[in-house]
């Protein structure tokens, strides 16, 4: 046994780890006797803990696999929807599956932190899913410097370094655009855009969308016709009723999320605007309230529960090869039409 391990005491996985240059978890793998392990690594990291004098305590034989998920709320649609499908992959991979939120996400709020993310590789989880996160460049750092690997759900904001870190996504610009072009199509022709936070990555997305749209028809932007606030029910109610109050208000609003679409439909019931008859509505997300409304919402579906599988799935490759899979996934949105949406009244025309 060498002699700068000998002298701290006992063998611990973290030493046998550290010396093979491979994760904790990885390590924990070859030591429960794991298949999703390359046999060159689990030679390689059995060969050390030989040399090392490792012997495993009871509970490293018995931990269970575990992988965790962080969200900035709990209370919405979305993020159910999200940990829905990350807890199906996460039983059919006999793995527990942990979830934590931000107490209180704040002005300012830059993501996990790196005690954070050290608590979690001391731990032993396999890795950290972030959902709806702020991702930096000092987040690639962390996960590399900690051997944890990261995978970012529809991040908020993304930094320009951010190597490594696996983003998971939908088709937000491409759901933006053929939101407005089914407007379009029904002969709208002033359309509102609710655009959600403007530092918001997905929004700004389905926000290009809209503008995109529009310009393929030869229709101008009107910035009287575009409102941003936050994701919250209360702010797509606020920014619906000042559209309709316009001078011209416009006879169909995409809004880039349910909330804000449950928001603009309380504002034209407030005011007396009728839907789909003299205002169309199209939200974005496809999550459960889009059809609990009344009219139901035409809407663009995310498909949020393969994106939480996709997520649990893709961490535990990482886990288990560092190498693979370092790469952005994008899962594909389509169009539901539903009740909220119709031909433009022959004012709007």
């Amino acid at each position: 046994m060498p002699e700068d391990v000998a002298r701290q005491g006992r063998v611990t996985l973290k030493d046998v780890a550290e010396k093979a240059g491979v994760s904790l978890a990885t390590a924990s793998k070859v030591m429960n006797g794991r298949a999703d392990v390359r046999d060159s690594t689990r030679q390689e990291v059995a060969e050390v803990a030989r040399g090392l004098g490792y012997q495993p305590k009871r509970r490293d034989t018995e931990r269970r696999r575990s992988v965790m998920i962080h969200f900035d709320t709990l209370t919405s649609p979305y993020a159910l929807q999200v940990l829905e499908g990350a807890e199906r992959a996460a039983r059919r991979a006999d793995v527990d599956l942990l979830v934590i939120s931000v107490d209180e996400r704040g002005e300012g709020y830059a993501g996990p932190t790196r005690a954070q993310m050290a608590d979690i590789a001391g731990r032993g989880i396999e890795g950290l899913i972030a959902v709806t996160s702020p991702i930096g460049s000092q987040h690639a750092r962390w996960s590399k410097d900690l051997k944890l690997p990261l995978i970012a759900v529809d991040p908020v904001t993304i930094g320009q370094d951010t190597k490594g870190v696996v983003t998971i996504s939908a088709t937000n610009w491409e759901g933006g655009s053929l939101a407005v072009q089914h407007l379009l199509d029904l002969g709208h022709r002033r359309i509102g855009i609710i655009g959600g936070p403007e530092d918001s990555v997905p929004a700004r997305q389905r926000v290009q969308g809209y503008h995109s749209a529009l310009a393929q028809a030869g229709l101008p932007v009107d910035p009287d016709l575009i409102e941003h606030g936050t994701f919250g029910y209360e702010d797509g109610q606020r920014s619906a009723e000042k559209l309709l109050r316009l001078p011209e208000p416009p006879t169909a609003i995409f809004a880039v999320a349910d909330t804000l679409g449950v928001g603009a439909l309380r504002a034209a019931r407030q005011l007396g605007v009728s839907v789909p008859e003299e205002l169309s509505v199209v939200s974005f997300d496809d999550t459960m309230i889009a059809s609990w409304t009344h009219p139901q919402l035409t809407a663009v579906r995310q498909p949020l529960f393969s994106m939480g599988q996709v997520a649990v799935e893709r961490l535990l490759a990482l886990s288990s090869d560092p190498g693979l899979f370092a790469h952005p996934f994008k899962l594909e949105t389509h169009l539901v039409q539903r009740e909220s949406t119709a031909s433009a009244p022959a004012q709007g025309s």
